[in-house]
């Protein structure tokens, strides 16, 4: 899975009443209807969702994590879930979540089969369809700890394809790479498009993954094209707001810049469900 990892108006009321006097004597016009604007209903200060998937394989940043390559054996499991509290300052919400890596691939620093477990929190600004998000995360596994900076910058307006760009920046470098790691930056544009079948959203995408030198251990520049097709839909038998979602990606990736991936093409399966709130 490709880690990476959204505003209030207070309603008004129009009240107007107008009685006019008849030009006869006794008698009158009933007064005019009172007209009240609609009111709009008042988001929740905090919102989330938690995240159940199993997925084909384990991507970071177009490396194979666990070296699945072209199979589908090398399967992992990731809960994820993540908070928004909307702040007094119209447009600004602060954002924490985790991520967790579950499989049985290689034994664990952690505990059971518990690889990796990722926090993050930080500030995201949205004015209409423009959002920027900037994120600290921990990624915790190999018994260190790498640490990144985020920013992602959105424009979500589907008739513009939904561009997006992600700077990853790497300040910490933890466990990264065997211990050999360094520190670094990649660049993430992404485009993708929704439309509805039925009760089904479907959403095709597009990324394309850029680096600096030694980042995966390899040189810099092009590192991957990743080519996605999902799609989500309701799940009306449960309470409260799940969805059951899945999907496909097809990667390319280039060894100069990662070279420790088993193969240069593949593609990998996500299936998983998930609660908002």
């Amino acid at each position: 899975m490709l880690k990476m990892k959204s505003l209030r108006a207070l309603a008004a009321l129009t009240v107007s009443t107008m009685t006019v006097g008849s030009a006869f004597a006794g008698t009158t016009t009933a007064p005019a209807q009172k007209e009240v604007a609609p009111v709009e209903e008042e988001k929740p200060a905090v919102t989330g969702w938690v995240s159940f998937d199993l997925n084909s394989h384990f991507i970071s940043y177009g490396s194979d994590v666990w070296g699945g390559g072209t199979s589908w054996g090398r399967g992992v499991f990731n809960p994820s879930g993540e908070l928004t509290w909307a702040s007094p300052i119209k447009g600004l919400s602060v954002v924490a979540g985790t991520w967790w890596d579950v499989n049985n691939n290689a034994p664990s620093t952690i505990g059971g089969y518990l690889q990796e477990v990722d926090v993050w929190a930080g500030l995201s600004y949205g004015y209409k369809d423009f959002s920027v998000t900037v994120l600290y995360q921990a990624w915790n596994y190999g018994g260190e700890t790498e640490q990144i900076l985020d920013v992602a910058l959105k424009y979500a307006n589907n008739n513009f394809l939904n561009p997006s760009l992600v700077i990853h920046n790497r300040v910490d470098p933890g466990a990264a790479e065997g211990g050999g790691g360094k520190n670094g930056t990649f660049f993430v544009p992404n485009i993708s498009y929704n439309f509805n079948i039925w009760k089904f959203t479907i959403t095709p995408s597009a990324a394309l993954g850029l680096c600096t030198e030694d980042f995966h251990g390899g040189g810099g520049g092009y590192a991957y094209t990743a080519l996605g097709l999902n799609g989500s839909v309701p799940i009306p038998y449960l309470p409260g707001n799940w969805e059951l979602h899945g999907g496909v990606t097809y990667y390319n990736t280039n060894d100069v810049v990662i070279p420790n991936n088993v193969a240069n093409n593949f593609v990998t399966g996500n299936i998983g469900i998930k609660l908002s709130f």
